[in-house]
């Protein structure tokens, strides 16, 4: 007997595939459609940050230009002045006394600055007329320049610095000439030789 293999039959030999199994391979299917989802979902993500990334630059930019705007369209400053000089020529000292700033009205309470409005008055004559001019005015701050006439003396002009605080035009700062009395030369001297 021959125990050569005769051409064109196979024979099993034993031990060959039986010590090495190959895994069978996933299906074709199967293998694809998971790179295909990653792919796709990689494909997106820089879009969506782009669009994420432009929705919160117009956010940003519409807040920035929205303050912007509300500090620019501050109200006009006339109401404020009028009304300064609507109190000062009817004496309506406590009521000039609200528009003072925080900072004017920590110099002392609302009835020692109508005193001292008052003792000016009663030494320069009542103020009887008023105008006044917007000198400047920007969102935060503004100057005025009033013209008021006491008694029977000519018109002096005198600045008026106005803040906006507390929702409103508040008096910041104001021309001395037109809260304190002036010193007569009179008793500067005898302030003079009371010092000396």
């Amino acid at each position: 007997m021959n125990n050569r293999p005769q051409p064109g039959i196979r024979t099993h030999r034993p031990g060959r595939y039986d010590e090495h199994t190959v895994p069978p391979r996933p299906s074709a299917g199967r293998e694809s459609a998971e790179p295909r989802t990653r792919r796709g979902t990689l494909q997106w993500l820089p879009l969506a940050l782009g669009a994420l990334a432009g929705v919160a630059l117009v956010i940003v930019a519409m807040a920035i230009i929205s303050h912007l705007s509300g500090s620019a369209s501050r109200p006009s400053v006339n109401p404020t002045a009028q009304r300064i000089c609507d109190d000062l020529t009817s004496q309506q000292y406590s009521d000039l006394y609200t528009l003072l700033s925080q900072a004017e009205k920590s110099l002392g309470p609302g009835d020692q600055f109508a005193a001292s409005q008052r003792q000016l008055d009663a030494q320069l004559g009542t103020a009887r007329g008023c105008t006044y001019r917007v000198a400047s005015q920007d969102a935060a701050s503004a100057t005025l320049t009033l013209m008021l006439t006491r008694g029977s003396s000519p018109p002096a002009s005198g600045q008026v610095r106005l803040i906006f605080e507390q929702n409103g035009w508040r008096i910041a700062e104001y021309d001395s000439s037109l809260v304190v009395a002036p010193v007569s030369p009179l008793s500067r001297a005898w302030s003079k030789s009371q010092s000396g």
